[in-house]
């Protein structure tokens, strides 16, 4: 769900930034939570899908859900664009909130195909999408994020 996977880029913003040497951090912070959204862009009842309406609705007539928008493939294309044509340290931030998602959806029933459409490493885990135990890896985030930020 959207919140666990914004919480989990928030963590990942807070752990990677250090580290990242850019000129604004906010923006930096930003496109980590849109990297965190971005690969559901291909679900029309996704929160970043819903906002893009008919694009969402092409996108997942083309891809179906969880396939190439959930891969390496495009968590290496689309910040690497951003990378190469806009800034380094914005294509880190976009990668890696795109990244965070890839893990979060790894960790569900449902999983993910790491390297579509190429092979079928599929990652999968025990987390069931809005499930008590996804609240509760929710809630183990948040507890993080305090840490820390604390």
């Amino acid at each position: 769900m959207h919140k666990t996977h914004i919480a989990f880029g928030v963590l990942c913003a807070l752990v990677v930034m250090p580290f990242v040497n850019t000129a604004n951090k906010f923006i930096f912070f930003f496109l980590v939570l849109l990297g965190s959204l971005l690969p559901d862009v291909d679900h029309p009842h996704s929160k970043l899908g819903n906002k893009l309406g008919i694009l969402s609705k092409f996108f997942n007539a083309l891809a179906g859900h969880r396939t190439i928008f959930h891969s390496i493939f495009f968590a290496l294309l689309i910040p690497g664009l951003v990378w190469y044509f806009l800034s380094k340290p914005y294509g880190i931030a976009l990668f890696v909130g795109y990244l965070s998602h890839l893990v979060m959806d790894g960790l569900t029933k449902s999983g993910i195909n790491f390297l579509h459409p190429i092979s079928t490493l599929r990652l999968k885990g025990f987390v069931e999408t809005g499930s008590l135990t996804e609240t509760l890896v929710f809630a183990l985030i948040i507890l993080l994020i305090l840490v820390k930020v604390i």
